[in-house]
């Protein structure tokens, strides 16, 4: 019996070292190749930099970038043997010690708690075998490739794939990475408290966040600081300071908010370029043409104009109704949660793992601050900032004494009643002057939460109020003003005239609220700014500044229906005031922005022309065929309208805006450069650079020397001159009349204080405003309306709706340029003229002008061409 049972214990113990070693074969027989260093190709972060090198955004798959071994710091590399394998350096692949520890953790749990990876099993785990299962066939499959990853790298090898392959929470993947989002430095400048702290994220990144839960984070720091002291990296006393050492973190950086519009389009740009693994994962090093200042003033001047265009079309009433003042305390104190949460991007963790700006929130509750306690006491709490918008409460409406009491968190305000007049209820058809309210509670009522923008942290009466204060203490209110949202939209773009580099764009006013790009894809109606190519292509015809046009009334007739047997269509153009100023010359009347003179040129030199002039410039959007055309029926976008404008700028020489300069890969290698923003209109565009392709080789074809042949007013030995350097001289004096002159439709941007010329345009009803204008270095273009067309106010034209935006970005884009004057080429002769007749100055003159001519065409003492070939323009329509 004692043999029988003998037999059997034997038999089992061979069958379980059996069973053991043919799972051993099978599992290694199933282990994938053990990587090599050189075949280590993880997805990397492409980065994104203006022209000054400032870092303007990322696109990527995972945020890393890849730092070799040996910029790796010593004290990071301690710190994380501290944090995950203190015997790293000592061990083959695999610590049977803690992988026993473990497994009597597990079984006393019932479960798997507790791992005993080694960090090399991690990296096995992680890069190679890619599973995340807790089973004991994983375990051991970790440990044979561990084995095998010891036998074939080094330990220097396994930590760099280590070290760059973790993940850390906010995106970060890689110790680079991380460094760069939680401490915003590179990995060579961490601290050991700093390197302590990413140190203990990969064992759980949310859990442990720093910027999410700090009381944790510091609990896994101080295990971690501990462990350097327990193996000997440091001393005890050098592990007490640096547990004591606040440690400032920060949250991820949102690049996004910065040129939403931009990147979005140079994304889509460089993966048509590219390719999609190119631009996501291989970090490659992206330049751009931006210029990050100017962007951020464009956000600026965007959000700003739009707000002033709203407000004159009234106020829509407050965001929500809080009925009972039992509601106030709730809200304020949610409201100062959040603002704290997003507002600023610095946290700065304590010894006892709270934030030096507040203590934890607990239970959704804030509790008192811990820094400046014995400061002296500001009307605005740290966390909210002057010039910035919040959510308010009305606590008080005071008609009598004309102003309105606030409640922000921590903190109170007042609106005096001359800044809210504009609060009207909406009404587009009537415009905002003479329509303002003449009491606070016309807006108004206590419980409203309505956005207000802090203007200073005291507030001070008005001076115009004189002697009658209100009796109240106002040392410890704010100022504020009340705002709100704008509905309408707008956008911008600008372009460098000397390098063509696209210096800013923005397509709305907000990316978050609809990331439909105005600036490039809206094509809208342009009014009176394309008169400026009609004007310039009669320019081309034989016209000049000085040719006299008749501005009275005009009629055209035209048979409906089939074989023109319908009814009669009548057309009546009229100018935007209602009047008529007879006998003008063309400058004048571009500067007024006349229509009925600008019919009568658009059909004196043909529709087809005008046409053709301005798809040389490159025009692409559907041009109406018939008179209109000069009045800016026609839909285009603004990047179109810029670019012309700009090419007048630059001497008629075409505008390749540029918005990648080039594309670098992780070695060196330039993958791409010198993209434009043409790139993405090349549908649109390949029919007409078609059409004009043709039409050069026909002229180069034509006997130069037969009687009929005449130049061409496109074609050059320069392919990039498109137009005549004269006409497009002229056509730039001309627009810097609109600017400079009294009467002139953009004189706003005079206020610039450079030579600029440009021109307003405003669609029938006020729907779309433009202002599109450029000085000898910067060309920028501006639309403002709804994307649903409809009237944007009345009197909204593009000089008060468009204009504003446009001069406040132009203000701060020319901060330290030299000031310069717009080039004049050879063939174009300035000459002082009367300013009413255009004829030669002489001390008879009211008013005279400097004015540019094409030669062979300005004034002389006799009658200029312009008396000679104005007959048709003069002729009633009716004789």
């Amino acid at each position: 019996m004692l043999k029988k049972v003998l037999l059997g214990v034997f038999a089992l113990i061979f069958l379980s070292i059996s069973g053991a070693f043919f799972l051993y074969k099978s599992v290694k027989a199933s282990l994938p190749e053990v990587i090599k260093l050189e075949d280590y190709k993880p997805l990397l972060v492409s980065q994104v930099f203006d022209r000054n090198g400032k870092k303007i955004g990322e696109f990527s798959r995972e945020r890393r970038v890849l730092i070799p071994y040996k910029d790796i710091p010593e004290l990071v590399i301690k710190s994380f043997i501290a944090a995950e394998d203190d015997t790293f350096f000592e061990h083959k692949g695999i610590n049977l010690q803690a992988l026993i520890r473990a497994f009597i953790a597990n079984m006393r749990a019932g479960r798997n708690v507790q791992g005993g990876s080694t960090i090399t099993q991690q990296v096995a785990k992680t890069l190679i075998l890619q599973a995340s299962e807790k089973t004991y066939t994983r375990k051991l499959r970790d440990m044979l490739l561990a084995i095998q990853m010891e036998e074939n790298l080094s330990k220097g090898d396994i930590l760099y794939l280590y070290l760059n392959q973790i993940y850390f929470g906010q995106s970060a993947y890689g110790i680079e990475m991380a460094s760069q989002t939680y401490f915003r430095k590179p990995a060579k400048n961490l601290t050991i408290p700093e390197a302590a702290m990413l140190a203990g994220l990969p064992k759980a990144p949310s859990d442990y966040s720093p910027v999410k839960n700090p009381i944790r984070a510091k609990e896994r720091q101080r295990y971690v600081i501990n462990r350097l002291h327990e193996i000997g990296y440091i001393t005890k006393e050098q592990a007490q300071e640096y547990i004591k050492t606040p440690v400032k973190v920060y949250l991820k950086e949102e690049y996004e908010i910065l040129a939403p519009f931009y990147l979005e389009t140079l994304r889509q740009l460089l993966v048509q370029q590219l390719g999609e693994d190119v631009i996501l994962n291989q970090g490659v090093k992206i330049l751009t043409g931006l210029d990050l200042t100017k962007q951020i003033a464009a956000n600026e001047a965007v959000v700003k104009g739009l707000k002033e265009l709203d407000k004159r079309q009234g106020f829509r009433g407050p965001l929500k109704v809080l009925e009972e003042e039992s509601e106030y305390a709730t809200f304020l104190e949610k409201q100062k949660k959040s603002i704290i949460m997003e507002s600023n991007p610095e946290r700065t963790i304590l010894e006892d793992g709270t934030f030096a700006e507040v203590d934890i929130i607990k239970k959704g509750k804030i509790i008192t601050k811990k820094v400046n306690e014995k400061a002296v006491v500001s009307n605005l709490p740290s966390y909210l900032e002057v010039g910035k918008d919040y959510e308010a409460i009305v606590s008080n409406v005071n008609d009598a004494e004309a102003y309105v009491e606030i409640l922000l968190p921590e903190a109170k305000g007042i609106i005096e009643l001359e800044s809210m007049t504009w609060a009207r209820k909406v009404n587009l058809d009537v415009k905002s002057e003479g329509n303002e309210i003449k009491k606070p509670s016309s807006a108004l009522k206590k419980g409203d939460v309505i956005l207000v923008k802090i203007l200073d942290d005291k507030f001070q009466w008005r001076k115009t109020r004189g002697k009658n204060i209100p009796k109240i203490d106002i040392s410890k209110y704010l100022a504020v003003e009340l705002d709100q949202e704008p509905l309408v939209e707008g956008s911008l773009l600008s372009i460098d005239q000397q390098t063509q580099d696209v210096l800013a764009m923005v397509g709305g006013y907000s990316f978050v609220r609809n990331e439909y790009n105005r600036a490039l894809q809206a094509a809208r109606q342009t009014g009176s700014s394309f008169k400026a190519l009609v004007y310039a292509a009669a320019l081309e015809k034989g016209y000049n500044a000085s040719t006299k046009i008749i501005d009275a009334p005009l009629v055209y007739k035209q048979a409906s229906g089939e074989e023109g047997q319908g009814d009669e269509k009548i057309w009546k153009p009229s100018n935007h005031g209602k009047e008529f100023s007879g006998e003008i010359t063309m400058r004048n009347a571009l500067v007024k922005s006349l229509n009925i003179p600008s019919v009568k040129i658009v059909e004196d030199i043909g529709v087809d022309f005008a046409t053709d002039f301005a798809q040389r410039l490159g025009i692409f959007s559907k041009l109406n065929p018939d008179y209109t055309l000069v009045l800016g029926s026609s839909s285009v976008t603004l990047y179109e309208m810029t670019k012309a404008f700009s090419e007048f700028g630059r001497l008629g020489k075409r505008t390749r805006p540029m918005i990648v300069k080039k594309v670098i890969d992780t070695k060196g290698k330039v993958l791409l450069e010198n993209l434009s923003l043409d790139a993405r209109f090349t549908n649109e565009m390949t029919q007409i650079e078609e059409k004009f392709a043709q039409k050069r080789k026909e002229f180069e074809a034509q006997d130069k020397d037969a009687e009929n042949a005449s130049p061409s007013p496109f074609f050059f030995e320069d392919p990039d001159q498109l137009i005549r350097p004269e006409v497009a001289a002229t056509i730039t004096h001309m627009l810097r009349g609109t600017v400079e002159d009294a009467y002139g439709t953009g004189g706003r941007a005079a206020q610039l204080g450079r030579e600029v010329a440009g021109k307003t345009g405003t669609t029938n009803g006020y729907v779309d405003g433009w202002f599109i204008a450029y000085s000898p270095q910067i060309a920028t273009g501006v639309w403002v309306g709804f994307d649903k067309e409809q009237t944007i106010g009345r009197g909204e034209v593009g000089g008060k709706a468009a204009l504003p935006i446009w001069l406040d970005y132009m203000k701060a884009a020319h901060t330290g340029l030299p000031p310069m004057s717009f080039p004049i080429p050879d063939g174009v002769k300035i000459v002082k003229v009367d300013a009413e007749s255009g004829k030669l100055a002489n001390s008879a003159s009211n008013r005279t002008i400097m004015q540019a001519y094409i030669e062979g065409t300005e004034p002389t003492a006799a009658e200029s061409r312009s008396e000679e070939t104005t007959d048709y323009l003069k002729r009633d329509m009716e004789e």
